[in-house]
């Protein structure tokens, strides 16, 4: 039986704790200007502290975007693990990976009509008040194209 309460690698992402406005884009194609969209996430504390959720409300290309995330450290992997869904996509995605240089990376893989791809999540560049968040999808696990980006800078505490 493992230790209860949170493993201690989540103080990592304790900064997180609070209400966030999000400046966003999306390239919905490698060829096409990045559009730009606005939002606003609620990231707190449940199942007593051992997981961040996420709430995601705002547009993407003049649409509705809502969704919802959880990030959790994996005590028996060690590894990082982030789950999101959300009204666009309709799927349950799931993403693992690490603290590398003061970046959290999770990497996992999305299927579409007739393909498959890996997507990569970076949160980076972090401080108290803001954070730089990154999406980028790969066929091929070596050559990334950037689809999404977002500035988040804090609201509330």
């Amino acid at each position: 039986m493992p230790p209860t309460g949170p493993p201690r690698s989540l103080k990592k992402i304790a900064f997180l704790e609070g209400r966030w406005e999000a400046a966003m884009a999306v390239k919905p194609d490698p060829h096409a200007d990045w559009i730009e969209n606005k939002g606003e996430s609620v990231f707190r504390w449940i199942l007593d502290g051992a997981v961040m959720e996420q709430t995601f409300e705002g547009s993407m290309m003049d649409r509705p975007f809502n969704g919802r995330g959880y990030l959790a450290f994996n005590r028996f992997s060690c590894k990082w693990q982030h789950s999101w869904s959300d009204n666009v996509a309709a799927i349950l995605s799931f993403y693992e990976g690490d603290f590398e240089n003061d970046k959290l990376i999770v990497i996992g893989r999305e299927t579409a009509p007739e393909t498959s791809f890996q997507v990569r999540i970076t949160w980076y560049n972090i401080t108290e008040n803001k954070f730089d968040w990154l999406l980028e999808t790969s066929m091929d696990g070596h050559q990334w194209l950037a689809t999404m980006r977002a500035v988040y800078n804090r609201k509330e505490g």
